[in-house]
Order: structure tokens, then C-alpha cells, then sequence
């Protein structure tokens, strides 16, 4: 019986890890749509030519929280470019993302109740996380799971993907 249970458990945990693989840099970015806390919404038909910052939170996320002042000169410092869109797309609901952004302005695009593209992009459903989706849509950077998000990184990443 407990040799059973073992076979089991073991053919659990292999189809666990293959039903959960991770992206890497230059797979295609998942299909994806978003609801927007400016009443808009985003595909991935909305991305095409077009470098994409996502970041992936919730608003009782303190490492999530902490990065807001830094990311938003980061969007200022790109604020020229026609072709870059800063998207945080957020867990939770909207009037809890609306209350939050009234005491923490965030300059990026900001998505709500997201968790169905957070488990996409975000396997590891670690926060915050940063993906950056270059003009053909593949996927040019992953910080997911490092909880020492570094903008400096971001920013080279951004750069390299604008080239």
C-alpha cells in the first residue's frame, strides 16, 4: 500500500513540474488581455512593435510597494518613447487598486483582478515580478523569484530591448 501511495505521489509530482514550466528569454509571450483602471483593455494585437515593462503585484505586497517611487522615474526617464508601455497588472480588485494608487501614484498603465495573467506569465507566483516583452513579442528579461528586484538591471534590459 505505501509503495502505492509512493508511485503515486512520485507521478504527482513529475506531471506537477511539467504542467508548470517556466518562460525563458526568447519564448513567445503568452496570449493575454487586461482590464485597465482607465476603463481600457490590452491584448497582445494592442503590443505588437512595442517593448512592454510588465510588472506583477498586489497592493499588500511591501516589496512591491517599495519600488513604486524608483519605477515611476524610470517611466519618466522614458516618458519620449512612442514605442515602450509600463504595464502593472494587479491581483486585486479595482476599487482596492484605485485606493491604493490614491496614496502611491504609480505612472504605469495599471491592470486589475489579473491573477489569470499573473499565473501565466508568473509561475512561480512570486512578487513583484518583471517581465519584458520585446517588439516581436518574445520575452527579452524575467526577474521572477529573486525578491531583489534590481531597476538598474530593469533599465539595461529596457534599453537592450529598444534597440
Amino acid at each position: 500500500m505505501i509503495k502505492k501511495a509512493l508511485i503515486v505521489l512520485i507521478l504527482f509530482i513529475n506531471y506537477t513540474a511539467v504542467s508548470q514550466q517556466f518562460f525563458k528569454i526568447n519564448d513567445t509571450a503568452p496570449e493575454f488581455k487586461l482590464w485597465l483602471t482607465d476603463g481600457s483593455k490590452l491584448t497582445n494585437k494592442d503590443i505588437k512593435g512595442k517593448v512592454v515593462v510588465f510588472k506583477f503585484w498586489f497592493t499588500s505586497c511591501m516589496p512591491c510597494l517599495t519600488d513604486i517611487p524608483k519605477l515611476n522615474d524610470l517611466v519618466k526617464e522614458f516618458d519620449k518613447r512612442d514605442d515602450l508601455l509600463f504595464i502593472a497588472p494587479a491581483l486585486d480588485r479595482k476599487p482596492v487598486v484605485e485606493k491604493l494608487l490614491k496614496a502611491h501614484p504609480f505612472n504605469f498603465k495599471i491592470a486589475y483582478s489579473a491573477m489569470d495573467v499573473s499565473k501565466k506569465f508568473n509561475k512561480q507566483q512570486v512578487y513583484p515580478s518583471y517581465f519584458i516583452i520585446n517588439k516581436k513579442g518574445k520575452i527579452a528579461y524575467i526577474d521572477s523569484g529573486s525578491k531583489k528586484s534590481d531597476i538598474n538591471n530593469l533599465k539595461k534590459a529596457i534599453v537592450k530591448a529598444l534597440r
